[in-house]
C-alpha cells in the first residue's frame, strides 16, 4: 500500500501479478474439487501448489493419473476377491447366478468414521456403472439394430414375464378354484362361455397349460394397462394446466392481427400432439424397470345350470300340493 501511495505506476505490475496469483488458486481449487467429486474420493496434492498455471496443470493432471491409477489397482483386487467369495456361496452357472454376480461387483463397502459420531462405520458406494461398458459395446452400431435388440430383450423378457406370471396364478387359483369360472376372464379365453362351470378337477395337462398361458397373457395385459393409465394419469393434468393458461393468453393474438380461434386450435393441436409423445416416452422408459403390483383376478359370475324338467315339475307339483288350502263354503 505504501509504494501504491508513492508510485502507483510501479505498483501496477505488482497488483496484476497478486490477482493473476489469486485467480489461479481459485481456479485451481474448484478444478481439484470437480476431480475429487469425479474420482470419489480426497487426493493428497502437492503443498504449495505453484502459481504458473502452466505447471500446475501438469501437476494436476499427474497426480490424478496417479490416483486414477492407484484407485484401479485396488478396486481390482477388491472384484478379485468378491469373485471369490461370491462363487463359494452361491452358484454361477445360470443366467440368475450371473446376473446376482455382476449387481454384487458393480457395489462395494468400505470403512469410514462418522463425523457426528466418531465411530467406525462401514459405507456402500458404487464401484462401477455399466452404462459406459454399455456404449462402448454400442459405439459401432447402427440405430436400426439398437432397436432391433432392444425389441428382442423386451419381447423375450414379456415371454419370460408372461410365463412366470401365467403358472404362479395358476398354482395360487388352483387350491379354491371349484370351476373353471373361478380362473377368472382368462378361462373365458382359454375355454369359451360353455365351459364355464365344468370342474377344476377335470383340466387335462394340455388343457392346463393352455389355461396357464391365458392366465400369464391377461395378467400382463393388466400390467400394461396399469402403466399406461399411469403414465396418462400423470400427465393430463398437466396437459389441462396448460389448456387452461393457453385460454388466458390467446387472448393477446388479437392485439397481434391474428385470429385467436386460429391460433388456439393450432397450438392445442400442437399441445395435444406433445402429450402423445411425453406418453410414449414415459410408457417406455418405465416398462423395462416398473415393478408391477399383484393383479387381482375376480371369479366369473355364471347361472347355475337349471334342473331337468321332470325334476321341476315333480318339485312343482308336490310344492303346490303341500301348499294348497282348501276353501271353506260360506252357508
Amino acid at each position: 500500500l505504501r509504494k501504491l501511495a508513492d508510485d502507483p505506476e510501479d505498483a501496477r505490475e505488482v497488483i496484476q501479478e497478486m490477482v493473476a496469483n489469486q485467480l489461479t488458486v481459485i481456479s485451481a481449487t474448484r478444478v481439484i474439487g470437480a476431480i475429487q467429486n469425479r474420482v470419489g474420493e480426497q487426493i493428497q496434492w502437492q503443498s504449495p501448489l505453484p502459481s504458473d498455471w502452466d505447471e500446475l496443470a501438469d501437476i494436476l493432471m499427474t497426480t490424478t493419473r496417479e490416483s486414477l491409477d492407484k484407485k484401479r489397482e485396488r478396486l481390482n483386487n477388491q472384484v478379485a476377491r468378491d469373485i471369490e467369495l461370491f462363487m463359494q456361496r452361491e452358484d454361477v452357472s445360470t443366467v440368475s447366478g450371473k446376473l446376482r454376480l455382476l449387481i454384487t461387483l458393480s457395489q462395494g463397502s468400505r470403512t469410514a468414521f462418522d463425523q457426528r459420531t466418531h465411530k467406525q462405520v462401514k459405507q456402500v458406494f458404487t464401484r462401477f456403472a455399466y452404462v459406459f461398458y454399455a456404449a462402448q459395446l454400442l459405439e459401432n452400431l447402427n440405430a436400426e439394430t439398437i432397436a432391433d435388440e432392444v425389441m428382442s430383450h423386451l419381447e423375450a423378457a414379456e415371454e419370460a414375464l408372461r410365463e412366470t406370471w401365467g403358472q404362479s396364478e395358476f398354482a395360487r387359483l388352483s387350491q379354491n378354484a371349484a370351476r373353471l369360472a373361478d380362473f377368472g376372464p382368462a378361462a373365458r379365453i382359454a375355454f369359451g362361455e360353455e365351459r364355464l362351470n365344468d370342474a377344476a378337477s377335470s383340466l387335462s395337462e394340455e388343457e392346463a397349460a393352455q389355461l396357464s398361458t391365458a392366465l400369464g397373457r391377461y395378467v400382463l395385459n393388466e400390467v400394461h394397462r396399469q402403466l399406461l393409465l399411469g403414465a396418462f394419469s400423470e400427465l393430463w393434468v398437466e396437459y389441462l394446466t396448460k389448456v387452461e393458461g393457453l385460454r388466458v393468453a390467446i387472448g393477446l393474438e388479437a392485439y397481434a392481427q391474428r385470429d385467436p380461434l386460429v391460433q388456439y386450435k393450432s397450438s392445442a393441436s400442437e399441445m395435444f400432439q406433445q402429450l402423445l409423445e411425453d406418453v410414449r416416452g414415459l410408457v417406455i422408459s418405465r416398462a423395462f424397470a416398473a415393478r408391477p403390483r399383484r393383479v387381482e383376478i375376480t371369479p366369473i359370475e355364471t347361472t347355475e345350470t337349471e334342473a331337468a324338467p321332470g325334476e321341476t315339475a315333480s318339485v312343482q307339483i308336490g310344492g303346490a300340493a303341500q301348499g294348497k288350502k282348501k276353501r271353506r263354503r260360506r252357508s
